[in-house]
């Protein structure tokens, strides 16, 4: 069986964006799968402190193009 659990770095802080009160929010704890234009997919995690993405450029800058554009959908609706 495969486990298809997220995961992210423990040692990165969630990415808080402007436009969402991630304390208590009704969407926290829910995960959005991205795959990108070669076919691989990662997660977008919200939690209560923020977003968080299991690519290697969240683990690596604390940022990444994934969150952006899941917030911006959030944002939208």
């Amino acid at each position: 069986m495969i486990d298809h659990t997220p995961t992210y770095s423990a040692f990165r802080t969630p990415l808080a964006m402007a436009g969402i009160d991630f304390h208590d929010h009704h969407l926290v704890g829910l995960t959005w799968p991205y795959i990108n234009c070669k076919g691989k997919q990662y997660h977008v995690t919200m939690l209560d402190q923020g977003w968080v993405c299991d690519c290697p450029g969240f683990n690596f800058y604390n940022k990444c193009k994934h969150i952006t554009q899941v917030h911006e959908k959030v944002i939208a609706e």
